[in-house]
C-alpha cells in the first residue's frame, strides 16, 4: 500500500476524536469523556483528546487545575495550536485569572490572526483588566474578517460605553440585535444605553425582550424596574422585582432593588443640606479659587441652585446646570431668578448624559462642579456619570470639583442602631415586617451624637480621584486589628472631600448641621471581639453603594 499523500497533519487525531465530538453534538456528554480518556490512555501525546478532555471536564465541574493541566500537555505537544491556547485562555479567564488570560489570547491571536473569536476573548480580558482603549482595538480586531461575530459587536459597545461614548454604544447595540435578535445580552445593553440617555419606554422596551428570551436575566428585572421606576409606575416596578424574586429567590441584586424600590422617596434632603455651613463653606472656598472671570462652569444635579449661584457669584461668565427632577428644576430657576442670577444661570431638567453640546452647553466647560455625594460617599452610578461629563462636556484641562475623595472606616459597636438594623423585636413586638422599608445598604449615624464603642483606630479604606478614570467596580481584602473588647455590629466610614488644590470637607464633622454625618455598614451578624483580634474584611464598591463585609 501506498501513503496517501493528500494528508495532512492531524488529521489521524482529529479522525480519532471524532466519535466524541459526534457525542457532544447529541448530548452524550459522559460518552465524550470516556471516549477521550480512552484516547489519551492508548496514547497519552494525542493532543486533541487531551485538550477535548479538559474542556469537557472544566464545563461539567472538574476540578480546574486538572482540566488545565489537561490543556496545557495538549499545548505543550502542539504549541502552534491556537484553539488550545484560546481554550487555555477561557478557562484562565474563568477562574479570574484575567493577566494569565490574556497571554494565552494573545498567543492564539499571534499564531491565527484571522481568529475572531481569539480576538474577542482577548478584549474580555482586557476589558476585565480595565485596559479599554486596548480591548475596543481587540473587538475592531475579531470583526475584520467574517463570518460577523456578534458578540464582539455587543462587548465593542461596552467597551465604548466604559468610555462615555453612549452615542456610539448604542449603534453596536442595536446592530449587535439586528443580527440576531435572539441575543439576550444585547437587548440587556441596549436597554441600560437607552436608560441612560433617558428614552424610557425604550429601554423598557429592551428589557422585557431580554426577559421574554431569557426569564432568568436577573439584572433586566432590576433595570426595567427602575426604568418603570422613573416613569412614575411604582407598582408596575414592584411588580417586575417581585417576578424576578419569584423566578430567582436568592438573588442579592434582586432583593436589592426590591428594597431600594420600597424605601424610595421624594428626596427629603435638600433643606437639611442647603443649610449644611461646613459643606457649603468648601464649595464657597473652591469655587473662589477655582473659577476664573468669564468661565463656562458646567454643574450636576443643582437641587436647589445654591451651588450654582455660588459659581457665578465667584465670577462665571456662564453656568449651566442640569436637574433631573421637574419640580425642583422649577424651583431653583425661581431661586436663581430671584437671586438675581437669571441672565447666568441656565437650569435644564434633563440627565446630564442628555446634554448635548452646542445645544444645552454652549462650549466645553472650563469648570466641572458635582455634588453626587451621599451618606456613604458613592451615590448609584456616580463613576460613570463623572466620567461621562468629563470626556463629553468638559476641556481636556478642564478643572473639576471635587477633585477626588477617600473614605476611612472604624469597627463600631452600635447597640440602638444594632437593634433596627434589620427590623426584628421592638418593645416585645415581631415588627420585621417593616425591615422590607428599611432604606438597604448601610445607615446613617451620628457619631457626635449616636452612643457608639469603636472597637479598632481609624483605618484608610478605599481612595477616589475623579480626574481619572476609575474602576467602575473594585475591592481588596484589609484586616483591622480590634483595640478594645466588645459586640463588633460593622464598620463605621466617613469620607474627606478634597474640593479645590488644598480645601478639603470633612464628613466625620461633629456639627449638628452636618446632613451627611457618617455611615454604617452593618454586617450580618455582629462578631464578639477581644483587643488584638483581627477582622478580614472585603473592603469595596460597584456601581451603586460602598460596603465592608466580613470575611469567615
Amino acid at each position: 500500500m501506498t501513503e496517501d499523500s493528500s494528508k495532512k497533519p492531524g488529521d489521524e487525531a482529529l479522525k480519532s476524536i471524532e466519535p466524541a465530538m459526534v457525542a457532544i453534538e447529541e448530548g452524550r456528554i459522559e460518552d465524550a469523556s470516556r471516549i477521550c480518556a480512552e484516547l489519551v490512555a492508548a496514547d497519552p501525546t494525542d493532543s486533541d483528546a487531551l485538550h477535548l478532555l479538559g474542556v469537557i471536564g472544566f464545563q461539567n465541574g472538574a476540578a480546574p487545575d486538572q482540566a488545565l493541566d489537561l490543556i496545557d500537555r495538549a499545548a505543550a505537544l502542539d504549541p502552534e495550536r491556537a484553539q488550545y491556547q484560546n481554550s487555555r485562555g477561557a478557562l484562565l479567564y474563568a477562574l479570574g485569572r484575567n493577566d494569565d488570560a490574556e497571554v494565552s489570547f494573545r498567543r492564539a491571536t499571534v499564531l491565527k490572526p484571522e481568529d475572531g473569536m481569539a480576538w474577542n476573548n482577548l478584549g474580555n480580558a482586557l476589558l476585565r483588566l480595565d485596559r479599554v482603549e486596548e480591548a475596543e482595538t481587540a473587538f475592531r480586531r475579531a470583526l475584520v474578517k467574517p463570518p460577523i461575530l456578534v458578540a464582539a459587536i455587543n462587548n465593542l459597545g461596552i467597551a465604548i460605553k466604559r468610555r462615555g461614548q453612549f452615542d456610539k454604544a448604542l449603534i453596536c447595540f442595536r446592530e449587535a440585535v439586528l443580527h440576531d435578535p435572539t441575543f439576550v445580552d444585547a437587548h440587556f445593553n441596549l436597554g441600560e444605553i437607552l436608560y441612560q440617555l433617558d428614552q424610557m419606554p425604550e429601554a423598557e422596551a429592551c428589557f422585557r425582550e431580554a426577559l421574554k428570551l431569557d426569564p432568568k436575566c436577573a439584572p433586566a428585572y432590576a433595570s426595567l424596574a427602575q426604568a418603570l421606576h422613573d416613569q412614575s409606575r411604582p407598582d408596575d416596578a414592584m411588580t417586575v422585582i417581585r417576578e424576578g424574586l419569584a423566578e430567582l429567590p436568592d438573588d442579592e441584586d434582586l432583593a436589592f432593588a426590591l428594597r431600594l424600590q420600597l424605601s424610595s422617596m421624594v428626596p427629603a434632603w435638600h433643606i437639611p443640606m442647603i443649610n449644611d455651613d461646613e459643606r457649603n463653606v468648601a464649595y464657597h472656598q473652591a469655587l473662589e479659587r477655582a473659577v476664573r472671570p468669564g468661565d463656562t462652569v458646567f454643574e450636576i444635579g443643582t437641587g436647589s441652585g445654591i451651588v450654582a449661584m455660588m459659581a457665578a457669584r465667584a465670577g462665571a461668565g456662564k453656568v449651566v446646570t442640569c436637574e433631573v427632577l421637574p419640580i425642583m428644576a422649577d424651583t431653583a430657576r425661581d431661586i436663581i431668578a430671584q437671586n438675581g442670577y437669571g441672565d447666568r444661570i441656565t437650569v435644564i431638567n434633563k440627565k446630564s448624559t442628555q446634554l448635548r453640546l452646542g445645544e444645552d452647553l454652549p462650549e466645553p466647560a472650563d469648570l466641572f462642579v458635582s455634588e453626587l455625594i451621599n451618606v456613604g460617599m458613592l451615590a448609584p452610578n456616580m463613576l460613570s456619570i463623572i466620567r461621562h461629563a468629563r470626556e463629553n462636556l468638559v476641556k481636556p484641562e478642564g478643572r473639576i470639583i471635587p477633585e477626588s475623595a477617600t473614605v476611612y472606616g472604624a469597627l463600631l459597636q452600635c447597640d440602638h442602631l444594632a437593634r433596627i438594623n434589620p427590623v426584628r423585636n421592638v418593645a416585645g413586638f415581631d415588627m420585621s415586617g417593616m425591615d422590607q422599608f428599611r432604606s438597604p445598604g448601610y445607615a446613617q449615624i451620628d457619631l457626635a451624637a449616636d452612643p457608639h464603642q469603636r472597637l479598632s483606630d481609624r483605618f484608610a479604606a478605599l481612595a477616589f480621584d475623579f480626574r481619572t478614570d476609575m474602576k467602575e467596580m473594585d475591592s481588596h481584602r484589609q484586616v483591622v486589628t480590634v483595640t478594645e473588647a466588645g459586640v463588633c455590629h460593622g464598620v463605621a466610614f466617613w469620607f474627606d472631600l478634597h474640593m479645590f488644590e488644598d480645601i478639603v470637607y470633612r464628613s466625620d464633622s461633629p456639627a449638628r448641621v452636618n446632613h451627611w454625618k457618617q455611615a454604617m455598614h452593618f454586617f450580618a451578624k455582629p462578631v464578639a471581639v477581644q483587643p488584638g483580634d483581627q477582622l478580614t474584611l472585603a473592603v469595596g464598591y460597584d456601581n451603586t453603594r460602598i460596603f465592608f463585609n466580613l470575611v469567615d
